[in-house]
């Protein structure tokens, strides 16, 4: 009797036994891992780095830090934020003599100056709010900065006397944002006037703080608040706590480098940008009259200037502060309507739809604060 050959089963039957096989294993595998993902959530931790950039200091807290990583992995994160503010401080910087900026300025060529991406993407940016502004902000003031004793030149600061007007005068021939081009590719600066030389320190801080941003994006965090010389950009929230809340001081006149330690408003703060300008702590005086570091660029004079004979108005400006989806420009924005004053700037505002708040300052033993703000500010704060 012949042996009978057992008939294997058609390949298309072997397949499809396969391929079911193969999804019940994947669906019950997702299972597992939706009741391990519900039944131990993961859990985050919140953490901070603090440090010190552009002669002043930073904070980066974030609230969103997998409690399972190792304590190196936020040293790491630390570092990487150290290294991102150092490489704008060594490109911006007119304190340093080897950074982009300072060699810029050193150079006579009015030929095209090579710089990094990043210092044309900021000059660029200033030059946008300069035209915008029509000149109240002007990151070409640099010499006059000097003139005044605010700037990175080693020179006293003149206590007996101003600086003579013809002095100034000489020095707004060759200034002015009209003077400086910016190309983004290749990225370079240049200037129409040898003498022609720039300070980024009224926007490179915003700037930082918005590539701060960018770096913990790229780490995939999403609530953090980001700090830098006391500009501040938001997202998400604190946790349990709520929104984040940044605080906006009184410009009360205190012993240089001292904080105020008082708030004139704490507020709510989500995925925006916030920056301040004010005349309250960089300051120099003579005799009983002070003058603000920030200059008037169209005028060449501190944002206040009192003539011989003079009495000082009893208020005066004392800060302003931005609110803006980025903080490089809401940290122009700010200086240029410091320049302009409460009533141009307050109409800037509106025009331009912005949220902002002037606070202005009657000195004396009990000094007053008072409010002006926008209608956009208003509608996001004092419902």
């Amino acid at each position: 009797m012949s042996e009978q050959k057992q008939i294997p089963p058609p390949q298309e039957q072997q397949s499809f036994g396969s391929v079911m096989r193969y999804l019940i294993v994947l669906a019950v595998a997702g299972i597992a891992v939706y009741y391990a993902y519900f039944n131990n959530p993961v859990e985050y931790s919140a953490q901070e780095a603090k440090g010190s950039t552009m002669a002043t200091s930073y904070s980066v807290k974030v609230r969103d830090f997998p409690k399972s990583k190792n304590v190196d992995a936020w040293s790491s994160v630390a570092e990487k934020i150290q290294r991102c503010l150092d490489d704008i401080d060594c490109r911006m910087s007119t304190f340093k003599p080897d950074s982009e900026v300072s060699r810029f300025n050193m150079s006579d060529s009015t030929d095209w100056f090579s710089v990094s991406p990043e210092t044309a993407e900021v000059a660029e940016l200033a030059l946008d709010v300069s035209r915008l502004t029509d000149g109240a902000f002007d990151i070409t003031v640099a010499p006059l900065v000097d003139c005044w004793g605010f700037g990175a030149k080693e020179q006293s600061f003149r206590q007996a006397a101003l600086p003579p007007e013809n002095e100034i005068n000489e020095i707004k021939k060759r200034i002015g944002f009209d003077k400086l081009s910016v190309r983004l590719n290749p990225p370079a600066l240049k200037k129409s006037v040898p003498e022609l030389s720039v300070d980024l320190s009224a926007i490179a801080k915003g700037y930082a703080v918005d590539c701060v941003v960018r770096l913990l994006e790229q780490l995939k965090f999403k609530n953090y608040m980001v700090e830098v010389g006391g500009e501040v950009r938001c997202r998400g929230n604190k946790g349990e706590q709520g929104s984040w809340v940044v605080g906006i001081e009184k410009p009360l006149i205190v012993p240089q480098g001292e904080f105020p330690g008082l708030w004139e408003k704490k507020l709510p703060m989500s995925d925006s940008a916030l920056a301040t300008s004010g005349d309250y702590q960089n300051y120099h005086t003579v005799g009983t009259v002070r003058y603000s570091h920030i200059i008037d660029p169209r005028t060449g004079y501190p944002t206040e200037k009192i003539a011989a004979g003079e009495t000082a108005p009893a208020e005066r400006l004392g800060s302003v502060s931005v609110f803006d989806k980025d903080c490089a420009r809401a940290d122009a924005l700010a200086t240029a309507l410091f320049v302009l004053g409460e009533q141009k700037g307050l109409e800037f505002a509106e025009r331009e739809r912005l949220p902002v708040l002037f606070l202005l300052r009657t000195d004396g033993q009990k000094p007053v604060i008072r409010e002006a703000a926008s209608t956009e500010f208003k509608k996001l704060f004092e419902k």
